[in-house]
């Protein structure tokens, strides 16, 4: 009557089937490749969404993107993989800091602690070559943020008293 053919490959990868349990693939790892395939669009719909209503959560514990105004640790990173704009342009344009990236203290004094943890620090003294000498004259040709201003007069004024 009705001929039933039986699948002796995987349909994912083409390799032998090991026993009759798995009737269409080898194992689990190329039934799970099969279906995140299949539903890749889905799949990735749903992370974006998460993320995107995660981010509409303001939190104390989280910097605000000044373009699109969602919430996130890592503004820099978000501006360059969604706005298309470099970290540095998304600072100057907005006034900010240049040098200093947009996180919250708490983010950026745990990266701190784990430089110093995992020795990553001592890289900056590989780096001593290419920083600034004092008469350089590259010195001091960016324009400097409102920011970094007030925090520098706060400094000299510190340290005049």
């Amino acid at each position: 009557m009705w001929e039933v053919e039986i699948r002796t490959t995987c349909k994912e990868c083409g390799g032998p089937l090991p026993n009759a349990r798995f009737r269409t693939f080898c194992g689990e790892k190329c039934r799970r490749k099969s279906y995140n395939r299949k539903n890749y669009k889905a799949i990735k719909k749903w992370q974006t969404d998460k993320r995107d209503r995660e981010a509409m959560v303001p939190s104390d514990k989280k910097c605000q993107c000044l373009i699109c105004g969602k919430w996130y640790v890592q503004v820099g990173s978000h501006v360059h993989q969604i706005h298309k704009m470099s970290c540095r342009e998304y600072r100057e344009k907005f006034n900010l800091e240049v040098k200093r990236g947009v996180t919250p203290n708490w983010y950026r004094k745990k990266k701190g602690d784990q430089a110093l943890d995992n020795g990553t620090f001592n890289n900056l003294k590989a780096g001593a070559k290419y920083r600034f000498k004092k008469g350089d004259d590259s010195l001091g040709k960016y324009n400097r943020s409102p920011i970094t201003i007030n925090r520098l007069k706060e400094q000299i004024r510190k340290i005049s008293k």
